[in-house]
C-alpha cells in the first residue's frame, strides 16, 4: 500500500513567526555543510499552495469568479505531490484549517503532522501595521476579529490566496482539527524568550515523525542563521522576495503596550478572552 501521509504543515496566522521557523528548519534539515545561507534556502519549504505549481493547473477565470475557489485545488495538489515525492514534504501555510464548499484544506490521508505557531493577537496587529503602512490599527483589529472568513489575495502573486478568518477561528481550527495526526503548538513568545529550548522542542517533535536526528550543535547553528538581526541585515543588503516594505521590521514582543487605547484593548480581549487565557496572554 502506498504511503500518502507525507504533508507536514508549518501553519500560523500571518505575522506570527512562520518565516522564522521556516528559515530555521531549512538550515537544520537542508544546510548539510553548515554554510552561510541566504533567502534562497527557503525553496526547500515552499508556501502552500505552491505558486509555480498553481500556475500550471489553475484556471484563472475560476479564481476571478471567486478567490475562494482556490479550495477546489487543495486536495488535488496534495494528491499529486505525495505521488511524486518519496519523502515527507514540508509546507508553510497560512490558511485556517477549513472546509470551503465541501473542499477541505487537507485531511488525515495526506497529512503527517503539523506545527502551529501562535502569537499574542495584540502584537500581530502591530506587526501587520508595521508591515502594511496602508493598514491602520482600527482596520487591523477589524481584520483579526472578523466573524467571517477572510480571503487574502496577494497583489504581486494573484494565485497566492490564503483563507483566514479571525485570529481566534484560525487558532481553534488548527488546535482542534486533524485530531488523528500529531501536532504541537508553539508560542512566538517562547521562541523569543527561550529560543534554544523551543527550537529543540520542534526538532524533537519532528524527529518522532521523520528521519531527523537531534543535533544540539546544528540547532545552535540554525538559530544563528535564522536570527532576526541576521535576516534583517540580509534583507537590507539583498531584499526579501521583492517586498516593498521591510518584512523583518521589529520582531519584538509586547509592542502593543502603551499604544492601544482602552477601548481597543477591550475589543481584542473580549473577543479572544478564553483563548488568550489558555495561551497565558491574559
Amino acid at each position: 500500500m502506498i504511503n500518502t501521509k507525507k504533508m507536514f504543515w508549518i501553519s500560523s496566522y500571518p505575522k506570527s513567526g512562520n518565516t522564522w521557523i521556516r528559515y530555521f528548519l531549512c538550515n537544520y534539515l537542508f544546510n548539510k555543510n553548515c554554510e552561510e545561507s541566504n533567502f534562497g534556502i527557503l525553496k526547500h519549504i515552499d508556501k502552500f499552495p505552491p505558486y509555480e505549481y498553481m500556475k500550471k493547473i489553475v484556471d484563472k477565470k475560476i479564481l476571478e469568479a471567486s478567490a475562494y475557489n482556490i479550495s477546489k485545488y487543495w486536495l488535488k495538489i496534495q494528491s499529486e505531490l505525495v505521488k511524486k515525492n518519496n519523502n515527507y514534504i514540508l509546507f508553510k501555510n497560512q490558511n485556517a484549517l477549513v472546509s470551503v464548499e465541501g473542499n477541505d484544506l487537507t485531511n488525515e490521508i495526506y497529512s503527517l503532522g503539523a506545527i502551529y505557531i501562535v502569537r499574542d493577537p495584540r502584537d500581530v496587529i502591530f506587526s501587520y501595521v508595521n508591515y502594511d503602512h496602508n493598514l491602520s490599527i482600527t482596520k487591523a483589529i477589524k481584520r483579526l476579529t472578523s466573524k467571517n472568513l477572510y480571503c487574502h489575495v496577494s497583489k504581486r502573486y494573484p494565485l497566492n490566496v490564503d483563507i483566514l478568518g479571525s485570529w481566534k477561528f484560525h487558532y481553534i481550527s488548527w488546535r482542534d482539527g486533524l485530531n488523528q495526526i500529531p501536532k504541537i503548538i508553539v508560542r512566538y513568545e517562547d521562541l523569543i524568550n527561550d529560543t534554544f529550548q523551543t527550537m529543540l522542542k520542534i526538532i524533537t517533535f519532528l524527529s518522532s515523525l521523520i528521519n531527523c536526528k537531534i543535533d544540539h550543535e546544528k540547532i545552535i547553528f540554525s538559530i544563528k542563521q535564522s536570527s532576526f538581526q541576521r535576516l534583517q541585515k540580509l534583507e537590507n543588503e539583498v531584499g526579501f522576495h521583492k517586498y516593498k516594505n521591510n518584512f523583518y521590521n521589529s520582531g519584538k514582543i509586547n509592542q502593543w503596550k502603551g499604544k492601544l487605547s482602552i477601548e481597543q484593548l477591550k475589543l481584542i480581549e473580549n473577543s479572544f478572552e478564553k483563548e488568550m487565557k489558555e495561551l497565558n496572554y491574559l
